[in-house]
């Protein structure tokens, strides 16, 4: 009786301990920024490490909760960081949650900035740390593959060469200008190598009408916005970032060895003519086929001379250097930077070089007032390759000699009529001149005023001055500049001013559940553009070159020529969120061009989109949120304009003329429509965009996967074409809004954390777009133009050729080229009426991708980190002539020179499987090519798909412990390789390279390997 007793007592005395010990916890749980309760947080009791007990909070973000003094209490929400709380003597906990995601990243817009998760349209972010990953001496090319639905193409391999962009396909027929490029609201086109990549804070790439119809006429090609680095509060702050390392050529093409060339040119001379020529290989028929130098070389037992090494200059140096400063304490904040950057090439006498500085200054004069300004100043200067320079170091004979016995470039020449005739490239890669400078000056001016709360007023001016000069000159002893030319030079000056002044007014109210965000404003924008052209042969000396082109005996080219125009725009936003989640956005902007006759001057451009923010529904449960992080809808409706028309289009040009009087005398006139012949019709509209976007935001464990995934629709009318007139109006053509295409396409943007620990992170990012652009709509009546340009097709980027067919043999049937031989090219008779006529030329490819994007990978362990970028397309083609002119023998390029190891395996009766023509010094067994060698035939259509390593970087950050030693705040070196490895069926030197054929190709590819460093103070 007593041991129950006992037991009774001590029972009781634990439940009334253990009761003391419990009490009720009540809470909220909130975002740590916005103060927004958060709804259905996971709340969790710990104690003694193990999850006793789970609940959640209610859609006021409010739990109540039974615990004992010490236990923890873990508040974990989607996309937030989990917050621990270890219990003391309070009772009522407020529990602030920091977002661990993008979503509460600002975003800048157009005119504003907006955060990411209230975004309505597409927009796409690209931090300075993405473009700092590869060194690049165009921002445009930085850019490529970082985002879906952006195409970046680099319209050579050579140091500073730029860059063909595009915006979510194509979107004109004959009026593409590439995207506007607004720098902290200045207004570029075009070319923007100038801007230090290392000077920007982030570029936003504005994809679809709602997110860029505010720009109204300038956004038809898609608009990107380049933000710079601003100076924050804190104290100053240096940086500097330095690589250096060597560029090693990546050989495209191998060519025939001394041996293998000797027998190729006596089997094409042979097959050409027999009867002169003889047996191949004979003394008699040597001298006759060789020259005295390549003769020596076969005595000497076939010594080779490699050509391409000549002009190569190997472990070519690129470098460069930025150096920043930061100040941001007072009232008063300044950032400044200067850049040298200095490029070799890896041709001799090729290489790019930059000098730029940037300043930026911020004062607050009044809380209510604020003052700042910037300025961009880039001196750079490009020396380039001549056109032919690298082609000719292929196709030179691999017999002849490259120096003479002085060591001086060898020039041979015909002593009977003192006329050269082989030049040397070695002399045109040394001598000759082709030197490009520009000076680009951005700088923008602005003042903030705000009255009152919630509404401010903005006022800005910003200009970009541009000025550029080419410099050329190719003296005797090249083949342009030699007798009777006697020098050629030329002179060609553009310079371009834009300034574009912009005012407005901003305000925001909230009450309640209601957001209203209201923007209103004016623009004024004026563009000038000058160009001079100066040309002259004749020079009494070549010590001078360009610069003595006024002592020129002939003057070949003296003209200039102008382009102005001005645009006044009005436009407004309206951004409404109800709730948070659920938000309305429209825009409306008027433009004025005086690029448009007085009817048809001014152009409205108005936009809606609208997104649901699903995830902050109340309906969505507390299970569905422990893997779902975020979820939106988009979708946007618009017009954007075009104003980019020629300006020959409206006006009639009138051109000095001189033409025969009294069959005797000249007179000098003026002709009506210019050169071109062209009708000004002042009755022009603008081209139109209906756009339309539908895409979704989703975010699942903890963002460790995020996906976007945008489709669209443009349908574009009113676009220009060129009318034909009759011969007795007097002109050719006149311009008319008749046509209307279609480009549709996806954007997708995956982004993945495999792997995240302590001490491990690996992170994955793959971006994949495809799009379909079609010509819906011609003149009336008509349904083509031409063979490329036809309703169906793409209005660009389509090949029509004829069919290769193979080549002869012996026995075939000869009837469509009679006169043919075994070895001779065969084209296909497609319409089979018993002839090669233009008619039998079909669509044999197209250069737009079926698909494209980029793979990145992030690895860090501890201190260490790889990453490894890589960029694809597929489905596309290219017409490859440079690889079938250096293939063929007697071809476009050499004429009877060199060919490739491919161009080696040449037809003869002995090796007839082989779609190489046989060897002839009179070039008949391409003359079955309809079009001629130029044109070529469905052989030079080459699939361009590829998989290329855009660079490989190794980087190591020191220790903090170490740098605080030293006092440096940050310190990280890195090794690099720059485009290693290119995996491609393409047999050009780059299936990247910009356009629809590879002429651009005037370059050899190479690699590049760096070492840099970052340092912060």
């Amino acid at each position: 009786m007593r041991k129950l007793l006992l037991f009774v007592v001590l029972f009781s005395a634990g439940l009334i301990s253990a009761y003391a010990q419990q009490r009720k916890i009540t809470g909220t749980v909130k975002d740590s920024q916005s103060g927004q309760t958060l709804p259905f947080a996971t709340i969790s009791i710990i104690s003694n490490g193990k999850t006793i007990s789970k609940s959640a909070a209610d859609r006021a973000g409010k739990f109540s909760v039974d615990a004992e003094t010490g236990m923890i209490i873990q508040v974990s929400f989607a996309g937030y960081e989990p917050a621990r709380i270890t219990l003391a003597a309070s009772s009522d906990l407020t529990v602030p949650l920091k977002s661990n995601t993008n979503l509460s990243e600002v975003v800048v817009i157009a005119y504003g900035r907006e955060k990411r998760k209230d975004l309505t349209s597409a927009v796409t972010t690209v931090t300075a740390q993405q473009l700092s990953e590869a060194p690049s001496t165009n921002l445009a090319t930085a850019l490529g593959s970082r985002v879906p639905g952006l195409e970046v193409h680099a319209t050579s391999t050579q140091p500073g060469s730029g860059a063909s962009v595009n915006v979510r396909g194509l979107n004109s027929i004959s009026q593409l200008q590439g995207p506007l490029y607004i720098v902290d609201g200045v207004a570029l086109v075009g070319d923007i190598r100038n801007i230090n990549p290392n000077d920007i804070e982030s570029v936003e790439i504005l994809k679809d009408a709602a997110a860029a119809g505010i720009y109204g006429s300038r956004a038809a090609e898609g608009v990107i916005l380049i933000t710079t680095k601003k100076p924050k509060a804190g104290a100053t702050n240096v940086n500097f970032d330095m690589y250096a390392g060597i560029q090693h050529n990546n050989p495209a093409y191998q060519m025939l060895g001394a041996h293998d060339y000797a027998t190729l040119k006596r089997l094409a001379y042979q097959d050409a003519d027999p009867g002169t020529f003889g047996q191949p290989g004979t003394t008699t028929a040597d001298a006759k086929i060789f020259n005295a130098n390549e003769l020596q070389s076969i005595v000497d037992g076939y010594t080779g001379y490699d050509w391409q090494k000549a002009i190569l200059h190997n472990n070519a140096l690129t470098q460069n250097y930025t150096l920043s400063v930061a100040n941001g304490t007072g009232s008063n904040k300044v950032y400044f930077s200067g850049q040298y950057q200095n490029q070799d090439g890896i041709l001799i006498n090729t290489g790019y070089k930059k000098y730029s500085g940037y300043l930026s200054d911020e004062t607050a004069i009044r809380s209510f007032l604020k003052l700042g300004g910037s300025m961009n100043f880039t001196h750079d200067i490009t020396h380039n390759a001549m056109p032919n320079e690298y082609q000719q170091s292929l196709t030179q004979s691999p017999l002849q000699p490259i120096y003479d016995s002085s060591g001086q470039p060898l020039i041979t020449v015909d002593n009977s009529t003192g006329v050269p005739t082989i030049f040397n490239p070695v002399t045109l890669a040394l001598n000759a001149i082709d030197l490009y400078t520009t000076n680009r000056t951005n700088a923008n001016l602005f003042v903030e005023f705000t009255p009152v709360k919630n509404l401010m007023f903005r006022s800005s001016i910003g200009a970009d001055i541009y000025q550029a000069e080419e410099d050329k000159y190719w003296p005797r002893t090249t083949g342009p500049g030699y007798a009777p030319t006697n020098g050629l030079g030329e002179i060609y000056n553009t310079r371009a001013t834009d300034v574009l002044w912009e005012n407005t007014a901003t305000y925001n109210l909230t009450k309640g559940n209601h957001d209203l965000s209201l923007l209103g404003g004016f623009t004024f924008e004026r563009h000038e553009n000058t160009a001079t052209d100066m040309q002259g042969s004749q020079f009494p000396t070549d010590l001078l070159s360009y610069k003595a082109i006024g002592s020129a005996g002939q003057k070949l080219q003296d003209n200039s020529n102008y382009d102005g125009w001005a645009v006044r725009s009005f436009f407004g936003r309206a951004v409404y969120k109800f709730k948070g989640r659920y938000i309305l956005n429209g825009t409306i902007r008027q433009d004025g061009s005086s690029r448009f006759g007085g009817n048809n001057k001014f152009g409205v451009f108005p936009t809606v989109s609208g997104a649901w923010r699903v995830i902050d529904e109340p309906w969505i449960g507390f299970k569905l949120k422990t893997w779902l992080s975020d979820f939106k809808l988009r979708a946007s409706y618009g017009l954007v304009g075009n104003q980019n028309l020629p300006y020959d289009a409206i006006y009639t040009r009138y051109d000095p003329t001189t033409y025969p009087f009294n069959g005797t005398s000249v007179t000098s006139g003026y002709l009506a429509g210019g050169t071109n012949g062209v009708f000004g019709n002042n009755s022009l509209q603008w081209e139109v965009q209906h756009q339309f976007n539908a895409g979704t935001d989703i975010a699942m464990f903890d963002n460790r996967i995020q996906l976007s995934l945008d489709v669209y629709n443009k349908n574009i009318s009113s676009l220009l074409m060129p009318l034909p007139l009759a011969p007795s109006s007097g002109f050719q053509t006149e311009y008319v809004n008749v046509a209307a295409m279609r480009t549709r396409g996806i954007d997708v943007a995956l982004k993945t954390t495999p792997v995240k620990t302590a001490s491990f992170t690996w992170q994955a990012q793959i971006n994949w777009s495809k799009y379909d652009s079609k010509v819906t709509k011609l003149f009336p009546g008509r349904d083509s133009v031409n063979l490329y340009l036809r309703v169906g097709l793409p209005p660009a980027g389509t090949f029509v050729n004829y069919i290769f067919d193979g080549l002869y043999q012996q026995g075939d049937n000869f009837k469509l080229n009679p006169n043919g031989k075994p070895g001779d090219i065969k084209i296909r008779d497609v319409n089979g009426d018993g002839k090669i006529t233009p008619l039998d030329q079909v669509v044999v490819g197209s250069s737009i991708p079926k698909g494209s994007g980029n793979f990145w990978n992030y690895f860090r362990y501890k201190a260490i980190s790889l990453t490894v970028n890589s960029t694809f397309a597929y489905g596309q083609k290219l017409n490859n002539l440079t690889f079938t002119n250096l293939t063929y023998y007697n071809s476009a390029f050499g004429s009877q020179g060199n060919v490739t190891v491919q161009g080696g395996d040449y037809w003869t009766p002995t090796n007839t499987n082989t779609v190489i023509p046989r060897p002839n010094s009179f070039g008949t067994s391409l003359k079955t090519l309809p079009g001629g060698i130029s044109q070529g035939s469905s052989y030079s259509i080459q699939n361009a798909s590829y998989l290329r390593i855009q660079h490989i970087t190794l980087g190591y950050d020191l220790p903090s412990s170490l740098l605080k030693k030293i006092k440096v705040n940050t310190l990280n070196i890195y090794a690099q390789a720059l485009n290693p490895f290119v995996f491609t069926s393409y047999k050009g030197i780059d299936p990247d390279i910009a356009g629809n054929y590879a002429s651009n190709e005037i370059y050899p590819r190479y690699r590049t390997f760096i070492l840099g460093a970052r340092l912060s103070l």
